[in-house]
């Protein structure tokens, strides 16, 4: 899997799209996984995941490194939206003022 910044994406958009076609490529945005570009060249034969491996593969990880009791896991995740959601906002307003600055606009 390759990875890029959006920055980076955004400039080559169309270098992304051909390699994604190869392999997934993962956006980041400060360092932090934003999207995913998966190519959709039906000329290339992927074999499909089958969910029978998926779960095999989780419950080995799970064997091995063990689970994270049910209270915990969704507190967790209710802590994690809560960031992002407050993250989203505040980059957001980063991005609009770097956008405004670039094309010489003022707010």
């Amino acid at each position: 899997m390759k990875k890029a910044t959006l920055e980076r994406v955004q400039a080559r958009l169309s270098e992304y799209v051909a390699a994604s076609v190869k392999h997934p490529v993962l956006i980041l945005r400060a360092g932090k996984p934003v999207a995913m570009l998966i190519g959709l060249d039906r000329k290339v034969h992927r074999t499909p995941t089958k969910l029978r491996v998926v779960l095999k593969r989780a419950w080995k990880d799970y064997e091995n490194q063990g689970g994270v009791p049910h209270e915990e896991f969704w507190k967790a995740l209710a802590e994690e939206v809560g960031k992002s959601q407050k993250r989203g906002q505040h980059d957001n307003t980063e991005e609009n003022e770097s956008l405004r600055r670039k094309r010489g606009s003022r707010p």
